[in-house]
C-alpha cells in the first residue's frame, strides 16, 4: 500500500505529515480545533558566507605530522585544536520559514482520519463535527511552487475559522518569536524578516491568501477571518534573498499568478509532474489483495510486537522515494541531514550538510531508482564548494586544489567545522561527494555533464597529490585525520582521535583514483594520469586484525566504544567496491566479523549506522541478518510517521533503509550483477520494475519461493554483463533497445 494513514491529529512536530517540492517544505499537524502547519523553504539559512579557515594551520602541518610518525599522539591530541580548528567552530545553519495557523475550534469531532498519499504525493484529513463532515486536502505543487491547502464543508456556511501566521518557537514553554514584520495588504497576508547582518544575510517572506467559494473574508490586524464559507483554498508561497533581490514582491507576484488557476489545473499539474518521477520505479512485496487500513503507528507497535508486515517494509520502502523526490528538484539545494523539513531555529547538528557520510547516503537511492535528475542539486552544492574550498586546500594545507572536512552550508563552506577532534580533523569530504559525480556519469553517461564536471574531479585529485606524503614504509599516507568520529586507546591506554592514514582515508582514495582513471580511458584524457597510477599503486592495502576484523587504523588499536556508530572502515564494503563477495574472500570475512564485533557491543543503534549495517550485511549476502536489521530499523529508529529517528529526527537513515532493500535484491558492479543475492526467506515473493543498472540498462523481474521467476533487461547502451542468477552465471551483451529475457525452469 502507498499509503500512510493515521487516526489522529500529530501532537508534536515529529508526528506531524511531510510534504515538499524541494524548494517548500511543510509538515502538516491535522489539527482539527487549532491547524498547525510547519513551513520551511530550503534556502533560509542563519546567515550569509563567512570566513574560517585557520591561518595558523599551514605553520603546524608538517610538525604535527611528524609527532604522529614518531608515536607522540598524545602531544598531537592535544595541539591539534590550536592548529586545526577553524575560527569560529560552526557553518551557517538551516532554519524554519515559519507557522500557518488555522483555528476551527472543532472539539471532540469523530470519526477523524489523515492519510499521505504517496502515489500522488497528497495528504488529507477528514472528520465530522456537529453532524458537520469536513474534508482537508493539501500539496505542495513544483510546477507552481505553491503549497495548497483546501478545505470542505458538507453543508454550506459551516466553514469558519482564523488564518495567521507566524515565527516563533514552537517548543512548550517557549515564547522566543524570529520575525520583524506580520501584516496584511488588500488580501495577502505577509510575514517577513532577515538573518545575519545587513552586509552579506538573507531576507525571508512568506506569504498567504484565502479564496473562497462563498461566505466572506474579514481582515483584523494580522488575521485573515472566514465567515460561513463552504470550501476555501489557503495559498502559501515563500522566498528568501538566496533566490530573489526582493523576496517580498516574488511572494506577491507568485500569489497572484496561483489566483489565476483553478484548483484542479494547480492539482492535475502537481500530480502528473510527481508522479513523472514516483511512477519511474516499482517494487511490491508479495500480493497484498486486501488493504491493511490500520494507522502506521499502530502498524509499527505490531512489529514491535514480533508481527512480520511486508507491506509496511514495501510502504518504508516507497517512503523514502517519495522523500527524496519531495526534498530535492531540479534547481532546488540539495537535501540536507533533515531532508527540508525543520522545526528547530536551533537544529541538531545545524541540520545542514554532514559529509562524512550522512548527506552522501541521501543520495544513494537516485541513480537506481529512476530519479538521476534529483542527484543533480548534490552536484551543484559542490560548484558551491569549489572556489571556498580552492582557498582552504590552499591557505590550510599548503596545496593545490580543493577541499572540504565534515559540514558544509548553502554557501559551500569548507573549513573544518565543530570544536570536536573527532570529526573536525577530516579533510576527505570533498572527494567523497565527488564519487557522486562519477555515480551519475556512470549511469547517465551525460557527455555534456561530465564535461562539466570534470574539473571538480581534477581539483579534488590536485589537492591530494599535493598533500598526501609518503610514511616510513614507503606507502603514501594522509593526515592528521580521524576515522569518523571513533576514538581509539593509545599503548599506554590513552583515548586518542588523531592519526595517519585511517582506513577509511585509504578506502577512499583508492576508489577515487580507480574511478578517476577508469574515465580518462573513456574519455580518452591523460589529466594527472601518471601521477595517479604512482599514488594508486603505493596506497596502504586493507589489513586484518588480532580480532579477525578490518582495521580502522594504520595500526591496530583497540577502540573506546566498540559498538560505534560509524562503521567507516567497512566503506570498501558499501558504498565502495573494492570488497567483494567473489573476489576477495579473506576481507570478506574480516569484514563479517568486524560487524559482529560492533553489533555484540551495541553497534547500529541510531538510524542511519542501522541502514548502512543492512547494506553490509546485503553485500555478505547475508540475507536474514539483513532482513533482521531491517526489522530493527523499524522497530527501534523510527518515528510514528515513518521518519528516520537518529535520535532525533535524520533523514539519512530513511534514504538509506529504502537503498538497502533494493540491495538485498540487486547488487551492480556494472559489468557483474547480482541477483537476490541477499533475499531473506521472510520476502519470499515479489515483483522490481524500473530498476537502473550502472551499465545502461533497466531490469525488471519477478520472484517466488525465493527463487527468481523472471528477469527482462532492456539496453540503454551497448552493454556486456555477467548476470550471478543465485547459483548460477550468464553472460549478456546487448545493443541499444535490445532485450533480455529469463525464465526459471519450472
Amino acid at each position: 500500500m502507498k499509503k500512510l494513514i493515521f487516526n489522529k491529529p500529530a501532537l508534536q512536530w515529529e508526528e506531524a505529515m511531510p510534504l515538499g517540492n524541494g524548494y517548500l517544505g511543510a509538515m502538516v499537524f491535522g489539527q482539527t480545533q487549532k491547524e498547525l502547519i510547519c513551513m520551511n523553504e530550503d534556502s533560509l539559512y542563519s546567515g550569509g558566507p563567512i570566513e574560517r579557515g585557520n591561518p595558523n594551520t599551514l605553520d603546524h602541518l608538517d610538525e604535527m605530522r611528524t609527532l604522529l610518525l614518531d608515536g607522540k599522539v598524545e602531544e598531537a591530541q592535544k595541539k591539534a585544536p590550536n592548529y586545526f580548528y577553524a575560527t569560529t567552530p560552526h557553518p551557517r545553519h538551516y532554519q524554519p520559514l515559519g507557522q500557518v495557523w488555522m483555528e476551527f475550534h472543532h472539539q471532540n469531532v469523530q470519526d477523524y482520519q489523515k492519510v499521505l498519499d504517496l502515489k500522488n504525493s497528497i495528504g488529507s484529513i477528514q472528520y465530522r463535527y456537529n453532524n458537520v463532515e469536513y474534508q482537508r486536502e493539501c500539496f505542495i505543487s513544483y510546477p507552481n511552487q505553491v503549497f495548497v491547502y483546501k478545505i470542505k464543508a458538507s453543508q454550506n456556511q459551516q466553514l469558519n475559522f482564523d488564518l495567521y501566521l507566524t515565527r516563533r518557537d514552537i517548543r512548550p514553554g517557549r515564547s522566543e518569536s524570529y520575525v520583524d514584520d506580520i501584516h496584511i495588504e488588500k488580501d495577502y497576508l505577509y510575514l517577513s524578516g532577515y538573518n545575519g547582518n545587513q552586509k552579506n544575510g538573507i531576507s525571508y517572506t512568506m506569504a498567504t491568501t484565502v479564496q473562497l467559494k462563498d461566505g466572506c473574508l474579514k481582515k483584523y490586524g494580522s488575521r485573515l477571518v472566514i465567515e460561513n464559507a463552504t470550501e476555501a483554498i489557503v495559498y502559501v508561497v515563500g522566498r528568501t534573498s538566496y533566490r530573489s533581490h526582493n523576496p517580498f514582491q516574488w511572494c506577491q507576484k507568485q500569489l497572484d499568478k496561483t489566483l489565476l488557476k483553478s484548483y484542479r489545473n494547480l492539482k492535475q499539474d502537481h500530480i502528473r509532474d510527481y508522479q513523472n518521477y514516483f511512477d519511474q520505479l516499482e517494487l511490491t512485496l508479495g500480493d497484498h489483495k486486501n488493504e491493511n487500513m490500520m494507522s502506521i503507528p499502530e502498524r509499527l507497535q505490531k512489529m514491535k510486537e514480533g508481527q512480520i508486515d511486508l507491506d509496511l517494509i514495501e510502504t518504508y520502502f516507497h517512503f523514502g522515494r517519495y522523500l527524496l523526490i519531495s526534498s530535492s528538484r531540479e534547481g532546488s539545494l540539495a537535501a540536507n541531514l533533515q531532508g527540508i523539513w525543520n522545526g528547530e531555529f536551533e537544529p541538531p547538528w545545524g541540520s545542514r550538510y554532514t559529509i562524512n557520510i550522512n548527506i552522501q547516503m541521501n543520495y544513494w537511492l537516485a541513480e537506481k531508482t529512476g530519479l538521476s535528475r534529483l542527484h543533480l542539486p548534490l552536484m551543484q552544492l559542490q560548484k558551491i564548494m569549489l572556489p571556498r574550498g580552492q582557498k582552504i586546500a590552499k591557505e590550510m594545507y599548503g596545496c593545490r586544489g580543493t577541499c572540504a572536512h565534515h559540514n558544509t552550508d548553502i554557501w559551500g563552506d569548507c573549513a573544518p567545522a565543530d570544536y570536536y577532534v573527532p570529526s573536525t580533523l577530516w579533510p576527505m569530504g570533498s572527494l567523497w561527494l565527488s564519487l557522486h559525480i562519477f555515480e551519475h556519469y556512470q549511469y547517465t553517461h551525460n557527455q555534456e555533464f561530465i564535461l562539466e564536471y570534470f574539473p571538480i574531479l581534477k581539483e579534488n585529485a590536485l589537492f591530494f597529490l599535493d598533500y598526501m606524503f609518503k610514511d616510513a614504509n614507503g606507502f603514501y599516507a594522509t593526515g592528521p585525520s580521524v576515522s569518523p568520529e571513533n576514538a581509539y586507546m593509545t599503548q599506554d591506554g590513552q583515548a586518542a582521535t588523531v592519526c595517519l592514514s585511517p582506513s577509511m582515508d585509504i578506502q577512499l582514495l583508492r576508489e577515487f583514483f580507480t574511478s578517476y582513471l577508469q574515465l580518462l580511458k573513456e574519455l580518452n584524457r591523460h589529466d594527472l594520469e601518471a601521477e595517479i597510477n604512482e599514488y594508486l599503486e603505493k596506497l596502504p592495502p586493507i589489513q586484518i586484525g588480532k580480532y579477525g576484523q578490518i582495521m580502522e587504523w594504520h595500526e591496530d588499536y583497540d577502540e573506546i566504544e566498540i559498538g560505534h556508530r560509524h562503521i567507516s572502515q567497512l566503506f570498501a564494503l558499501y558504498p565502495g567496491r573494492h570488497i567483494q563477495y567473489s573476489e576477495t574472500p579473506e576481507l570478506i570475512e574480516a569484514a563479517y566479523q568486524t560487524l559482529q564485533r560492533r553489533l555484540s557491543h551495541g553497534g547500529g543503534h541510531t538510524g542511519w549506522s542501522c541502514a548502512w549495517i543492512i547494506h553490509f550485511f546485503a553485500r555478505l549476502h547475508k540475507g536474514e541478518e539483513a532482513f533482521d536489521t531491517l526489522l530493527k530499523l523499524l522497530k527501534n529508529s523510527t518515528l510514528d510517521n515513518l521518519f528516520d529517528n537518529h535520535p532525533p529526527f535524520q533523514i539519512d537513515g530513511n534514504f538509506g533503509g529504502s537503498n538497502a532493500i533494493l540491495e538485498m535484491l540487486i547488487q551492480d558492479y556494472e559489468n557483474k550483477v547480482y541477483v537476490l543475492p541477499a533475499l531473506s526467506r521472510e520476502m519470499p515473493e515479489g515483483i522490481l520494475k524500473g530498476l537502473r543498472l550502472k551499465s545502461g540498462a533497466v531490469l525488471n523481474m519477478s520472484w517466488k519461493d525465493c527463487q527468481v521467476s523472471n528477469i527482462e533487461i532492456i539496453a540503454t547502451r551497448p552493454l556486456t554483463i555477467d548476470l550471478l542468477i543465485q547459483d548460477k552465471t550468464v553472460s549478456i551483451s546487448l545493443q541499444v533497445n535490445e532485450k533480455f529475457q529469463y525464465e526459471a525452469m519450472c
